[in-house]
């Protein structure tokens, strides 16, 4: 009778370890950050330098109806870590905010320039961790990685946004994504300065520089109410940015 058969002393047999809840969970987060990662640009998105980006946003009232429109043009510099934003109603320049080697700061017509309040710096630099560019910040020198499983966020117009979710923390910035069965990002939570937390549903994609670039963005509140639409306009990646896009005005 071979060992281990029936009336055979028991067998020794190598313990086997407990796999923790947690790893699994990091285990199966790294996996769906790949599967991200390739799904919305693969190498595109991981040889990213720079991005220019028009849009026009929309803010509506609790009826959903427009009560005012802005226009913005972003310039990114992810290699270096700088930015530019410039906000206008109409033809006149709202406000510009910048990231620079110098520091933060806030440009209006009406007061000047002066530097950013640390909170409103920080929601400058934590920008570089969300959408499809902060999986690619993400994949290096991450802190955790998660793979919290399928969820539904919100119910809009009868349709429900639902997938399955990552959350990747990359110096200290915890960046919250949802994503299909392919892996791309459909919805994403994070703050925004003075409107708190809010879910941003991602649609229309077309495909740029090899990466997938929403179309359209819906803004709304946890609680499912629309804040704002953003419209892409033009996006531009890789361009090389003017030599003036960081000139900070006196």
């Amino acid at each position: 009778m071979q060992a281990g058969g029936a009336g055979a002393p028991p067998v020794a047999r190598p313990a086997v370890p407990a796999v923790q809840p947690a790893q699994t969970q990091a285990q199966a987060g790294r996996a769906l950050l790949d599967r991200a990662l390739k799904a919305n640009g693969g190498d595109s998105l991981r040889g990213l330098r720079t991005m220019q980006q028009r849009s026009e946003m929309t803010f509506v009232d609790a009826q959903g109806q427009p009560v005012l429109v802005l226009g913005s043009v972003a310039s990114v510099d992810y290699a270096n870590g700088w930015m530019r934003a410039t906000t206008r109603q109409g033809e006149q320049v709202v406000n510009e905010q910048f990231l620079t080697p110098e520091g933060a700061f806030a440009s209006t017509p009406q007061s000047g320039t002066v530097p950013l309040p640390r909170q409103e710096a920080k929601s400058l630099t934590d920008s570089f961790f969300y959408g499809a560019p902060g999986l690619r910040q993400g994949n290096q020198g991450r802190e955790s990685v998660k793979n919290l499983g399928e969820q539904t966020w919100l119910k809009v117009e009868g349709r429900e946004i639902k997938g399955t979710v990552l959350e990747v923390v990359t110096k200290g910035v915890k960046a919250t994504y949802l994503l299909n069965s392919q892996g791309l990002i459909v919805a994403e939570r994070y703050p925004i300065e003075g409107l708190g937390e809010v879910i941003s549903v991602y649609g229309n994609f077309q495909a740029i520089g090899g990466m997938q670039v929403p179309g359209m963005t819906l803004g709304f509140a946890p609680n499912g109410t629309l804040l704002y639409v953003i419209k892409d306009l033009e996006t531009r990646i890789n361009v090389t940015l003017p030599a003036d896009t960081l000139k900070v005005p006196e």
